[in-house]
């Protein structure tokens, strides 16, 4: 748009304070002049961020009718549900709305076969005068009278527990700071197990805590994991007759099993941890059976079961179940009364298989070309896990089907018969399905791996080599980036855009392998898929090569600032949404949050050649003048996970060294608000409307030459 290129010419660019120190490492020093932003209490910090917020939001500006066009597009398409998940705790059921008007989410409960509901907890009511409210445990007790939950208004992720008389509707005098994710109860529903993070966010710690006993009783330590490389959860197995205690660094797993019915037993360890080995276990009792399973891997091998009679776990006597298979990474085992429900990836798409107790094993794939299978229950809309919420004796599932463009369709699954029926498809106003395409592709990458990539566009746009493109990557943590329905994506389309994933490697979509081949020493491959997967799309006509725009975001912000950094002249624009771009800095402080236990993820740089590595693809640690693409990246200043001062340091540096007039934006949310930003419905809408107006904008326009030609003056340290 002409007004936001005369804007670049015209504005005043922030320009943050100077304080030269010094890095010295592995006979090499590093002078680092941003390095005093990681004090967040630094008045100076904040006061950049709202000139960078200011610079931001100038550019806003002049694309209001564009950001005003797609925050009502994508209103106007709104989704109403066509399936409500419900759960079953004890004798009662629970599920989840969103009442009109209401810009948070409340949890209700109904007595089993009854319609009379009532409200269990309303996040509307707890957030009331606040910009943040989120959830992280949400724990109804077996016998219906107690509710476990916690509640954030910051954003930093450390959660007050506290606990309500569901026969009262009244929070009880006993809170608990400082506790993190997951919790489970015990059988009688007299004791609620919880972890607590260190100063480092690391939940370390499980606690009891007794609901009879008399206030201001300590509760009791039950585990305590002292290496900084392991996370710990706790929760129950499905049948909710084990709590299950979780070690977890990113390549080893011990898990410990206490009897939910005796709260105070000693926990007996599953598998002693072992480096490289990692495993999930849950317990299947029927009438024949009473036995442990395990999700288990070791080193690059892909997941296979194993298991054991529960009597028999101290004399370590496994049978295999189900080997591993190279083309079948199964990421997932959950366990029914009526039989086995694996879950993973083969060849980039999500497939299901239910394996009978009488051997007979029926197969799930997405029906629609290029979409993914979920299911239901993995997540509520306020992030709350919600793994083991299906209950162990249930006689079906929901498996819920996604596309790009296909509006979530939702499907029961009998597990007795495998049969599989359609409950209902959530409808989108004024969205026409028909004239829309998905598929997927595949990219060869210089090392001979086939990288998946799911493609959507209009009908009407052909690959003739002239469509603008938006671009995803994400590639970290074994995580997949599965293909979901969004307006936004819809709106783009509608401009003519094509819309792609490039699933590349770290991510979960190859299995097991691919994440090891995308990881540490191999994380430049994460890069590599995304140049591979844009040059595919090129080559197929469906991207124009001087209007291809790619986003990725925390993890995936990585992918995307190498890819500014080393080939910013394959990109129309940038999109890093909280990109974790200083990440070797991060790996150096040990005791920032969630460093040692992710050295196993992005490696070591006390390590020289792991350092000399991440010395040459760190968006940070490159940072050169030269002509690039304009760059949109967000930021939270609560954000636990990747820290405010990352984007803003990159930031100051980048503009330190432009001499060519690069437009450079950071969107920083200054209040309360952690890493996936407000919870407010509102403000979530008007901050994507403003990134994909951003897309629009620059996409349609392809690459250009950038209009300021002078560098911003430096201050005095």
């Amino acid at each position: 748009m002409d007004s936001s290129r005369a804007w670049d010419a015209e504005a005043t660019v922030p320009v943050a304070p100077v304080q030269p120190s010094e890095r010295t490492l592995h006979g090499e020093t590093v002078p680092d002049d941003y390095a005093w932003m990681r004090d967040h209490t630094d008045p100076r910090l904040k006061e950049y961020l709202v000139q960078e917020r200011a610079y931001h939001d100038g550019y806003a500006g002049t694309i209001e009718p564009l950001i005003t066009e797609v925050l009502a597009q994508t209103a106007l398409r709104r989704r109403d549900e066509g399936h409500t998940f419900t759960w079953r705790v004890g004798g009662h059921e629970y599920f989840i709305d969103s009442p009109d008007g209401s810009r948070h989410p409340r949890y209700l409960r109904r007595p089993l076969g009854s319609t009379v509901t009532e409200t269990v907890l309303d996040l509307e009511v707890l957030g009331v005068g606040r910009v943040f409210t989120r959830i992280g445990v949400f724990e109804p007790s077996p016998d219906g009278t107690l509710l476990a939950y916690s509640v954030d208004h910051e954003g930093h992720e450390s959660y007050e527990l506290r606990f309500k008389d569901l026969t009262t509707g009244r929070d009880l005098p006993r809170t608990r700071a400082r506790t993190y994710y997951t919790g489970a109860w015990s059988a009688d529903s007299t004791t609620f197990f919880y972890t607590v993070h260190d100063h480092a966010m690391r939940p370390h710690r499980v606690l009891a805590h007794r609901l009879d006993a008399p206030a201001g009783t300590r509760d009791a330590e039950i585990s305590r994991e002292d290496d900084e490389h392991f996370n710990t959860t706790v929760r129950t197995t499905r049948g909710r007759d084990w709590i299950v205690l979780t070690h977890q660094s990113r390549t080893t797993t011990e898990e410990s099993l206490i009897p939910a019915d005796r709260a105070d037993a000693e926990p007996q360890v599953v598998l002693e941890r072992k480096h490289g080995r990692v495993y999930f276990t849950e317990h299947q009792r029927t009438a024949d059976l009473d036995r442990l399973l395990l999700l288990v891997a070791d080193g690059r091998e892909e997941r296979r079961v194993i298991s054991t009679a529960t009597g028999r776990l101290a004399g370590q006597q496994w049978s295999e179940l189900l080997t591993s298979e190279p083309q079948m990474a199964w990421s997932r085992l959950d366990v029914f009364a009526e039989g086995l429900l694996l879950s993973g990836h083969r060849r980039g798409t999500m497939v299901f298989q239910l394996h009978r107790p009488d051997g007979s094993v029926h197969e799930f794939a997405p029906e629609t070309p290029a979409g993914c299978l979920i299911f239901e229950g993995r997540r509520d809309p306020t992030r709350v896990q919600l793994d083991h919420r299906v209950a162990y004796d249930s006689e079906s599932i929901v498996l819920t089907e996604h596309s790009l463009l296909d509006p979530p369709r939702h499907h029961r699954v009998e597990l007795r018969s495998g049969r599989r029926t359609l409950l209902g498809q959530d409808a989108v106003a004024a969205y026409d399905r028909d004239r829309y395409r998905t598929e997927r592709i595949f990219a060869k990458s210089p090392d001979g791996v086939d990288i998946p990539v799911t493609l959507a566009y209009r009908d009407d746009t052909v690959p003739g080599g002239a469509n603008p493109c938006l671009l995803y990557a994400y590639g970290a943590y074994e995580r997949p980036w599965e293909p979901v329905f969004s307006a936004p994506v819809i709106s783009l389309l509608d401009r003519g855009f094509a819309y792609a994933i490039a699933h590349v490697r770290g991510g979960g979509e190859l299995g097991r392998t691919g994440w090891i081949d995308g990881s540490m020493a191999a994380k430049p491959n994460s890069h590599g898929d995304l140049t591979t997967a844009r040059g595919r799309l090129v080559e197929l006509g469906w991207a124009a090569p001087d209007k291809v725009v790619c986003q990725g975001s925390c993890a995936g912000g990585i992918v995307v600032a190498q890819a500014y950094t080393q080939q910013p002249e394959l990109w129309a624009g940038v999109v890093a949404e909280t990109p974790a771009a200083d990440i070797l800095n991060v790996m150096l402080d040990a005791a920032a949050p969630l460093t040692v236990n992710e050295w196993e993820e992005w490696g070591d740089p006390r390590d020289e050649a792991t350092y000399r590595l991440m010395r040459q693809y760190v968006a940070y640690e490159t940072v050169c003048d030269r002509p690039r693409p304009p760059l949109y990246m967000t930021a939270f200043f609560n954000d636990p996970r990747v820290m405010v001062d990352r984007p803003a340091r990159w930031t100051a540096a980048l503009r330190r060294v432009d001499t060519h007039g690069n437009r450079i934006l950071l969107r920083t949310e200054l209040g309360d608000g952690g890493h996936h930003g407000s919870t407010l419905s509102d403000r979530v809408a008007r901050a994507t409307a403003e990134l994909y107006a951003f897309i629009a904008d620059t996409g349609s326009t392809g690459r250009e030459s950038p209009t300021r030609a002078t560098a911003a003056a430096e201050p005095s340290p």
